[in-house]
């Protein structure tokens, strides 16, 4: 039986390639087509963004699913930023110094823009300080009231001494300072007497002024220990000064700043505070502007910088809500961070040193981070939910997070958290999430799954291709031709791998487009034509084709061992895809398989030597059902046969080998050639049902590649699954050469069709009496299994003859 034999499975030409007409449309360049969404074939996903963005519920924050080169994040960050624009901007936050615990800031919430102008405000009031402090305290009048303040305590040091030296003098004794201290001494005609002199005294004299001495010594005592009293008493006078002199120069601007904030408690509270400090810490300034030594004097910058506002979040007025996407979410750029400074070989901080992350600076907006990344940074994720969850932040390092430093450092008061978190990931990480953390589904309520392909409908292919012409024209490329513009729609069906649906991979086709504005300018085009498209596919897949130019050398020089010619029995030719990626090409694959008689097994030695995915094991095991289910009902199944991808030195997965598998079993068995010049893909269920299977576009052109480099004499062919024909987008060399009958390609239902194509010998159904035509494939499969059986069954009864001897 010849090819023309088996017509009724021939697909037709128009069956293997759907072009694309936009003739229709009435345009002549994509700059003709008008704007289109990007949002076209996205509704489903777009409305589970929408809810969740507009839900204020707690942990309806959004995951948006989808593979990379799907526009996930643009989508996302669009939508975000339309919801965005209609609500009002979140208020202003600054850390400031807590000057009764430094080492944990406050917090200070203001009106949009009111924050930054807080900051200059208090940067305008130190300026004023830094030039009303030193002025107040070079006054003519401070100066007046301190000399008043020092004479003061003269006067009553000197009472004190004056009270002691009168009462000295009327017991004859003088009172003396020396360079260790206050000294009495006897006094004769108003001159002290030596020691010598003294001595010649008469005793009772001498005693007597023994006694005053010691009398007047603790008088004395009592006078030294009023001095530091005295002292204390002077410095205390002297800061009261102070602070009246520094109350007075800082009161009027304080007091403005008060006024000028007086509807935010807080900061009211905190310019306050500042007040207070300030004047209780007078003596500071003082001492600061006045030390005598340079090194004794302190930086006047040190004592002001403790009064500057850290602004870490600032908004204007006229901004919408904040849409911020952060590319590296690692810990720090998440939650935030604290710097440091080095001095002296120590590391310092303080509050002007917080710095924000990605939750404040979207805080009261949305915030958008790729899940995959968040994953790969350490801590992150961790910090993410427990912010989420506490509905704050806490800015800290992870040591300190985690417990792992005990070193002292800040602790920044929270600030409240109100943001909508997005996370964009594949749709494996999400599903992996929802099982694994029980935390997830709490935060993540809403899921948005983009999907992967269109419904190619008349009306989607035009918004297609207005799609394609915004693409064009939003990166400024040649205008494409129609024919360009239908060679892209085409081959966005080729991606698709079904020509009734069309890819949403906004990645893959960027490139097409920027690859073939290339190639249109290599030849200085002033459009792109689908010559350049063309271009642009064929040098994509050269540059990626290095190893399907090594398999196919590697069959041409019979390497590896794929006949196009001949018959033989129990060998087929399967088809085979490598998936690398970005690229992925057919090849054929010798299959073979053996039988004899046995005890009804059927050995898949790829899945014994553990080079067999799970996936192609059970296929072989749905074969061996069928092939119990189909013969010999009535019998044990006798057989042993074998089953291999025949140098085959990888991973072999998936069942679309399993009709070729199966087809190879059946020729063994009834001992009846396969053609060579065929290739078959296709699973099989137990019902002998040819199913769907994946990559068939590649597969036949793996398989046509070969043979056309071997001669194409129109005898040869590929026998594809019938439901597999709405995913044929071939090349068009492929069906050029199917229109002028030099290859072939069958649509099969079931497996007999594929057996009769493949040995030209009629595969057999049923009479009405239940049996098999004698010379049909199937009736000959089944009189070698009844052989099988019989003989079985004598050398059973022969053993147990021999056991009763």
């Amino acid at each position: 039986m010849n090819s023309s034999a088996f017509s009724e499975f021939e697909v037709s030409t128009n069956e293997l390639r759907k072009s694309c007409d936009l003739q229709a449309a009435g345009v002549e360049t994509s700059a003709d087509f008008p704007p289109e969404a990007r949002r076209l074939g996205q509704q489903r996903a777009i409305d589970a963004i929408r809810f969740g963005l507009q839900i204020r519920d707690d942990g309806h924050n959004v995951f948006v699913l989808g593979p990379t080169g799907s526009n996930r994040h643009g989508l996302a960050e669009e939508l975000a930023k339309e919801r965005a624009a209609s609500e009002s901007p979140p208020g202003d936050w600054c850390y400031v110094n807590n000057f009764a615990d430094p080492e944990r800031p406050h917090n200070l919430h203001f009106p949009p823009g009111r924050g930054r102008q807080f900051r200059k405000d208090m940067l305008d009031l130190i300026e004023d300080l830094r030039a009303a402090i030193p002025a107040a305290f070079e006054s003519d009048d401070y100066r007046a009231q301190l000399k008043t303040v020092e004479e003061k305590t003269q006067k009553e040091v000197e009472a004190h001494a004056k009270s002691l030296e009168d009462r000295a003098e009327i017991e004859n004794i003088a009172v003396l300072q020396t360079a260790t201290g206050y000294v009495l001494a006897p006094v004769r005609d108003g001159k002290v007497i030596d020691e010598k002199v003294f001595s010649k005294r008469p005793a009772a004299e001498r005693k007597a002024v023994r006694e005053s001495i010691e009398r007047l010594s603790e008088e004395l005592q009592t006078h030294i220990e009023q001095i530091p009293k005295l002292q204390k008493r002077h410095r205390a006078r002297v800061k009261a000064l102070n602070r009246k002199v520094i109350e007075h120069a800082v009161g009027v601007s304080l007091t403005e700043l008060m006024e000028k904030y007086d509807t935010l408690p807080a900061v009211v509270a905190y310019l306050d505070e500042v007040r207070t400090n300030i004047i209780e810490n007078a003596d500071d300034f003082q001492a600061s502007e006045s030390a005598p030594l340079p090194f004794l004097r302190r930086d006047a910058s040190q004592l002001f910088s403790q009064y500057e506002v850290n602004l870490v979040v600032s908004h204007d007025e006229e901004d919408a809500a904040p849409v911020i996407f952060e590319p590296n979410p690692n810990y720090t750029n998440i939650v935030g961070k604290i710097e440091h400074r080095a001095e002296m070989g120590a590391l310092f901080t303080d509050f002007r040193m917080i710095r924000p992350g990605a939750l404040l600076t979207a805080n009261g907006g949305y915030l958008i981070l790729d899940m995959h990344r968040i994953l790969s940074r350490p801590f992150a994720w961790e910090a993410l939910k427990q912010a989420l969850f506490a509905k704050k932040v806490r800015i800290e390092s992870p040591g300190e997070a985690y417990g792992f430093v005990s070193t002292t450092t800040l602790q920044p008061e929270p600030i409240p958290l109100d943001v909508k978190v997005i996370l964009i990931g594949e749709r494996w990480l999400y599903h992996l999430l929802a099982i694994y953390d029980s935390e997830f589904s709490d935060l993540f309520k809403v899921a948005a799954d983009l999907d992967d392909d269109l419904e190619r409908s008349g009306e989607n292919v035009e918004a297609y291709a207005s799609l394609i012409a915004t693409r064009i024209r939003e990166k400024k490329l040649l205008p494409f031709g129609l024919d360009a513009m239908q060679k892209i729609v085409e081959q966005r069906a080729r991606r698709a791998d079904d020509s009734e649906r069309l890819s949403m991979h906004m990645g893959s086709l960027e490139d097409l487009l920027t690859q073939s504005d290339f190639w249109a300018r290599q030849h200085d085009a002033q459009t792109v034509a689908a010559s350049d498209v063309a271009k642009a596919i064929d040098e994509m897949a050269r540059r990626l084709g290095r190893m399907r130019s090594r398999t196919l050398d590697a069959i041409r020089r019979d390497t590896l061992l794929i006949n196009t010619d001949g018959s033989c029995v129990g060998q087929v030719n399967g088809l085979s895809v490598t998936d690398l990626g970005d690229y992925r090409f057919g090849h054929p694959v010798r299959i073979t398989a053996t039988t004899r008689i046995g005890s009804g097994r059927v050995v898949d030695i790829e899945r014994e030597v553990e080079l067999g995915g799970p996936i192609h094991s059970k296929g072989v095991m749905i074969l061996a059902a069928t092939l119990s289910s189909r013969y010999a009902r009535e019998l044990p199944l006798s057989l042993h046969a074998n089953i291999v991808f025949e140098q085959s030195y990888g991973g072999v997965e998936g069942d679309s080998a399993s009709v070729a598998e199966l087809c190879a079993l059946l020729s063994s068995l009834a001992d009846v050639p396969i053609r060579q010049n065929f290739a078959v893909t296709g699973s099989t269920n137990q019902l002998g049902r040819v199913q769907v299977i994946g990559g068939v576009n590649e597969k036949i052109e793996g398989f046509f590649d070969l043979c056309k480099e071997r001669g194409l004499d129109g005898s040869h062919g590929v026998i594809i699954p019938h439901d597999n024909v709405k995913h044929l987008m071939l090349r068009e060399d492929v069906v050029e050469a199917v229109e002028q009958g030099q290859f072939n390609v069958f649509a099969v239902k079931g497996v007999d069709e594929a057996l009769s194509i493949l040995t030209g010998v009629e595969a057999g159904q049923r009479d009405d009496t239940g049996e098999f035509p004698e010379d049909s494939v199937n009736g000959r499969v089944e009189q070698q299994l009844i052989h099988y059986a019989g003989l079985r069954r004598t050398f059973a009864e022969s053993s147990k003859g021999d056991e009763k001897e």
